[in-house]
């Protein structure tokens, strides 16, 4: 076993752990995770004790659910009948079901009926919050790192072995700690105010509307809007961890990358280019299940836009990074559209809610892009281009040739310059919209 992956694995984790991506679901572990495990009911009652281990049980079954999920959840699911967005739309319902449990101790009961039969030493009164935990991880969906890419590529790809499974112990392992400490924060101060101690009746209430308000901001996408909104603040430390990263795992299969292309992809790796390079004439666009925002959905053809600057990205609508990245990506293309430029969003799914055409149809409409998408449900382009994290852009000339690489956020003004450098370029030419 490579020591290293299990220190990046843990790096990886520790860095999402306390990044924006985990912050809708602050507010439930703060309340339910932690001030629902104080050690003392009101007046110091002990005929009433809550569960001292409810911050661990829902800290451990978000991070096993989280793990299996996203290392099986598209394997298993592609074969079975059932739709892709199973599991989502699962999770947030059960997520109702318990916050109403938690406001309405009748209704709790009613839930906890079919566990009846089991004997309460064996399970113990804390397996509410170890179901909270497992519900939380099948709709928990962080930034994806280099570290997270590696192992849902794995996992979407089926090409798990012992590797994969050190990566994601330890990326659990790691995302688990600073989760813990916050549910354990949560359990300290409601054993030591008294505010707390007083009303656990209301805590327990407020800990049921926060988990109603996650379900129903995961069900209208309002988290996306707050993570958005809110700095990258560990964007240092996740490039850091891309520079240890010392070879990215890519899907096998697919056509072999050129050495040029190779170069360019490993070089953006340690920063953003800022100048332009030679990274080999630009692959094809392979395996394509679907258009969006073509004439009649139909398939585009890098070919057919010789002449135009374009630039290929490579995104997933859930994906916080590349959300972040889409808003600097729709201005360049209202902007520098007319001119000759364009750009084609390949969508290759990170979760396996994102292979469903439908989500990603209201993902684009609520990113507002309105440029070409090509569906690689597959992994064929991404694998052509030779990506390994989610977002990557390729920045192509009027000759087909590959002039930059981007991987990740950042690095936004460099880009847009070499853009404008490109169009500026004799080979460029304005012709008709392929839209």
């Amino acid at each position: 076993m490579d020591p290293t992956l299990a220190l990046l694995g843990l790096l990886g984790g520790l860095i999402t752990g306390i990044s924006p991506c985990i912050l809708p679901v602050l507010p439930v572990l703060f309340l339910s995770g932690g001030a629902q495990g104080a050690r003392l009911s009101p007046a110091g009652n002990p005929s009433r004790v809550n569960d001292t281990r409810r911050p661990y049980l829902v800290v451990a079954g978000l991070v096993l659910s989280f793990s299996v999920f996203t290392l099986l959840g598209t394997l298993v699911l592609s074969s079975l009948p059932i739709p892709e967005t199973v599991i989502r739309w699962a999770g947030i319902i059960a997520l109702v079901l318990l916050g109403i449990g938690m406001i309405s101790p009748r209704f709790e009961s009613i839930l906890e009926k079919p566990f009846s039969r089991i004997p309460q030493r064996k399970v113990g009164t804390g397996r509410s919050g170890f179901v909270l935990g497992l519900v939380l991880g099948a709709v928990y969906v962080p930034c994806a790192g280099p570290v997270l890419a590696a192992i849902t590529i794995a996992g979407a790809t089926g090409t798990i072995g012992i590797g994969t499974v050190v990566l994601t112990v330890s990326f659990a392992v790691g995302t688990a700690i600073p989760l813990l400490a916050l549910a354990l924060a949560g359990r300290a101060i409601a054993e030591r105010a008294a505010a707390f101690r007083r009303r656990q009746r209301r805590v327990r209430v407020g800990a049921g509307i926060a988990v109603i308000a996650l379900a129903a901001g995961l069900t209208f996408d309002l988290t996306d809007v707050v993570q958005r909104a809110i700095p990258n603040y560990t964007s240092a430390l996740s490039e850091g961890i891309e520079r240890a990263v010392p070879s990215p795992v890519v899907a096998p299969g697919g056509a072999p990358v050129s050495q040029e292309l190779s170069s360019c992809v490993r070089g953006a790796w340690d920063g953003h280019a800022d100048t332009l390079q030679d990274c080999g004439a630009a692959p094809r666009l392979t395996g394509i299940q679907r258009w969006l925002n073509t004439p009649g959905d139909s398939d585009l053809d890098l070919r057919s836009l010789r002449g135009k600057v374009v630039l290929v990205d490579f995104w997933a609508f859930s994906c916080i990074n590349c959300q972040r990245t889409i808003e600097h990506i729709t201005t360049w293309y209202d902007t520098y559209h007319a001119a000759g430029f364009e750009v084609i969003g390949v969508h290759t799914p990170e979760y396996t809610f994102e292979r469903d055409t439908g989500n990603v149809i209201d993902g684009a409409r609520r990113l507002d892009i309105d440029y070409p998408v090509a569906l690689d449900n597959d992994y064929s382009t991404w694998n052509d281009y030779g990506v390994s994290a989610w977002p990557t852009s390729f920045l192509i000339d009027a000759t087909g040739t590959v002039r930059q690489v981007s991987i990740g956020e950042g690095g936004y003004d460099e880009t847009e310059q070499l853009i404008r450098t490109l169009l500026d370029e004799p080979a460029a030419i304005t012709s008709p919209s392929p839209k």
